[in-house]
């Protein structure tokens, strides 16, 4: 989520307005399938298959449900994991470092359990794409290739623009608790763009009025701008990691979504093998009525799908 509601990206506005009201984050996607009784760990479904698995990596504020319309999609042709970062959703609070590259770690930890040292493609929306980034650049020869959604990478701090509004958000985001107390993220969602099942907007529901929840969420948004330079001093972005933008936005002419782009496609310039998908939707609808898209992005990294992108070394 991150990105307002889920996590910003073009489109700022209404995900301001999402963490002001923060209610609106309740109608956020949804996990597939019965809900566990415990989280914390991956949440896998599909089988096996000549493709990589799929690991996905929410926003702010968001976990496995976020991705459920989108796993059950990807699922169908071989395996994907989501999960809920401790503390949120499903997944027990415990005093943790809550900084970008500590969650890339106890990201590590759990794709290591579930997968060896196989390589994984990592999917990261808004800022989870930051987590994603870590992970990669911890561990290139596990990274079979990054699908960039809507997110928030180190790049944005060239961008003068898109750190203003990341400085927004977290300013706006200090609104949670009150809102909390005032019953708001109890309130049916006004603006977010997801359709979930019933079962998984009970959960995400649950993510925004537990306690626990948004404590964890706020101490992930709290460390994530100060994130952005412990990230990009870690070892760069092996150019030979595959890399798939997916950038959403309504006003593609605005100078706030320009900025956004250009600091959501530079990893993809950087990159061997890359592809840049721009769609026509909102920072929260690429993950329900233009899903396809990811999941074409996805196909791309794989070696299906129509022949597009660049390949350059």
């Amino acid at each position: 989520m991150r990105r307002r509601v889920p996590k910003l990206r073009p489109n700022f506005g209404a995900r301001l307005c999402a963490l002001v009201l923060v209610a609106l984050a309740a109608s956020s996607c949804v996990t597939v399938g019965p809900l566990p009784t415990a989280g914390g760990g991956l949440e896998c479904q599909g089988r096996r298959s000549a493709r990589p698995t799929v690991i996905l990596e929410a926003g702010a504020f968001g976990g496995a449900a976020d991705w459920s319309l989108v796993a059950q999609d990807l699922a169908a042709e071989g395996k994907v994991c989501a999960y809920d970062r401790d503390g949120i959703g499903l997944a027990a609070m415990h005093d943790l470092d809550r900084s970008p590259v500590a969650i890339a770690r106890r990201l590590g930890a759990l794709v290591a359990a579930e997968e060896g040292d196989a390589p994984v493609i990592l999917a990261g929306h808004s800022n989870g794409g930051l987590y994603v980034e870590a992970f990669a650049r911890l561990w290139p020869e596990r990274t079979a290739g990054l699908v960039l959604v809507d997110a928030v990478g180190t790049d944005a701090k060239d961008q003068p623009l898109a750190m203003v509004d990341l400085r927004r958000e977290a300013r706006l985001a200090g609104f949670t608790p009150f809102a909390r107390a005032v019953g708001l993220t109890r309130l049916v969602p006004l603006i977010d763009d997801i359709s979930p099942a019933a079962e998984a907007a009970a959960r995400r529901r649950r993510a925004w009025t537990r306690r626990s929840s948004i404590k964890a969420a706020l101490q992930e948004e709290r460390a994530f701008l100060p994130g952005l330079a412990a990230v990009d001093a870690l070892p760069p972005l092996s150019p030979a990691i595959p890399v798939a933008v997916v950038v959403a936005s309504r006003s593609p002419d605005k100078p706030l979504d320009r900025a956004w782009r250009a600091a959501q496609v530079a990893p993809a310039a950087r990159a061997c093998r890359a592809v840049v998908i721009d769609v026509q939707a909102s920072h929260t609808a690429i993950l329900d009525g233009q899903r396809e898209r990811v999941v074409e992005a996805v196909d791309w990294m794989d070696g299906q799908g129509p022949e597009m992108g660049a390949s350059r070394c």
